[in-house]
């Protein structure tokens, strides 16, 4: 059976190992443990991992802020990379704004000494989760 995330089942979310910490209007805490395999040619966490990390965390801030059951597609992101990751690493989410059909958000990666990783801001719309 696969876990659900915020209420919906995300099978490469669970694949990722994504835990939610924290789930708050205001705050969607979201952890992984970074594996060998989801590392690059440098041993450090690949920048695609981070950035579905980032992607997931705002996702889920909006739909909690929304109190949205289904889910949550993401129209833009851009993401800065500040610092390699290793180890645990913590994506702090919040919406910045919300609209009618979008939602503005943010989220922050850390380390496990609190040094900023990564940094996102993304445009999502909450739609219906529909099977295929």
């Amino acid at each position: 059976m696969t876990k659900k995330y915020f209420g919906i089942e995300i099978p490469f979310i669970e694949k990722m190992g994504f835990e939610a910490e924290k789930i708050s209007e205001d705050l969607v805490e979201v952890t992984i443990q970074i594996e060998p395999w989801q590392t690059n040619s440098f041993g450090v966490s690949h920048g695609g991992v981070m950035m579905t990390l980032l992607d997931f965390t705002m996702a889920m801030a909006a739909k909690v802020k929304m109190n949205h059951d289904g889910a949550a597609m993401t129209i833009d992101m851009s993401t800065s990379f500040m610092k390699a990751a290793k180890g645990k690493v913590k994506a702090q989410g919040k919406v910045l704004k919300t609209g009618k059909a979008i939602q503005f958000c943010e989220a922050t990666a850390y380390d496990e000494s609190g040094d900023i990783l990564a940094k996102s801001m993304g445009t999502f719309r909450l739609i219906e989760a529909k099977p295929l």
